[in-house]
């Protein structure tokens, strides 16, 4: 039985945190390394642009595309504001319970504008609607991501 509290509990904070709203004053003293940010990643020609602990599969999102993709498929415990609904059996999580999603998002979307131009990704989860932030360590990671799928900022 405790091997599954534990996961649920991570994920639970991973998506609390998460949807925590941005003008609230938050101070991080979690060390990088446990700290939730944006991280890519490489696979074969799949670009995979996550918001989770480093080093983990400890994710809130992951948005994968390839070059020239005009849609973004959105992996996770919340969805890009605006993203089709999902149609069918909403997966769950075995080890948390959660609902995961998986939708593609057109790469001109208002949420992925926003990731690439602006401070946050806006989203929806079980919580309702939250901002994963960007800091301004996270702008690099995210522009190589957007250049790799083919689009740049504005």
């Amino acid at each position: 039985m405790l091997k599954y509290l534990i996961p649920v509990a991570a994920t639970l904070s991973l998506v609390a945190f998460a949807a925590q709203s941005r003008s609230e004053a938050v101070i991080d003293e979690t060390p990088l390394e446990g700290r939730l940010a944006w991280h890519l990643s490489h696979e074969g020609e799949t670009a995979k642009l996550a918001y989770g602990v480093a080093h983990s599969d400890q994710i809130v999102i992951m948005l994968t595309c390839a070059p020239g993709d005009r849609q973004v498929q959105a992996f996770g415990v919340v969805t890009p504001t605006g993203a089709a609904v999902q149609e069918g059996p909403v997966p769950v999580d075995p080890l948390t319970g959660l609902a995961m999603s998986d939708v593609a998002v057109d790469i001109d979307s208002e949420a992925l504008t926003s990731l690439r131009d602006r401070d946050g990704l806006p989203v929806m989860g079980e919580a309702g609607p939250a901002d994963l932030p960007v800091t301004q360590g996270d702008k690099a990671v995210i522009d190589g991501f957007f250049s790799h799928c083919g689009a740049t900022r504005a």
